[in-house]
């Protein structure tokens, strides 16, 4: 094979919304941010269809949380209504649809959209997510996984195991 030519990207490798190739790992995590699963997909799959078979991963090993907080990614009725058929009490924020009108009292800010300006609001449910924040910016600063050089999924994802048990070490 001629240098140059072999296959770009991998498995689980796809446009990112910046339309840069790339993945994306979704993160189970307890209230103290301690993580408890993890799971890969490529860049471009919607965060939605990972969510229940990380509560089903979770279940099967013998922990089952009573409430599920997740950010806007992962907001839609149907989903809620599955969460709460297993057990679960969710609180998914909601996003706010262009035109909806923003509750008086709400602190906006300006921010570009293509070269429209519009209101951006902030999450009122963002301090209950931040443990969940605070342990991908943990496994971030690892800078195997930071950028993602591995061309099998399977030899990320068991970085990503790797910088979870570093995180639980730490914390121990």
């Amino acid at each position: 094979m001629l240098a140059g030519h072999g296959e770009k990207g991998g498995e689980k490798v796809a446009r990112t919304l910046l339309g840069r190739p790339g993945s994306r790992y979704h993160l189970i995590v307890d209230a103290a941010g301690l993580p408890l699963e993890i799971c890969l997909s490529a860049g471009n799959e919607n965060e939605r269809a990972y969510l229940l078979p990380l509560l089903d991963a979770l279940s099967a090993r013998g922990l089952d949380p009573v409430e599920v907080w997740a950010d806007r990614g992962y907001f839609s009725y149907q989903l809620e209504q599955q969460l709460r058929a297993r057990g679960f009490e969710p609180h998914l924020s909601k996003p706010r649809r262009a035109g909806e009108p923003i509750p008086p009292g709400t602190p906006t800010r300006q921010v570009w959209r293509g070269r429209k300006r519009r209101p951006r609001t902030p999450d009122p449910q963002a301090r209950h997510r931040w443990p969940v924040e605070r342990t991908n910016a943990w496994l971030k600063s690892l800078r195997r996984i930071a950028t993602r050089y591995d061309r099998k999924p399977d030899n990320y994802l068991a970085f990503l195991q790797l910088g979870v048990i570093l995180i639980l070490t730490r914390h121990f």
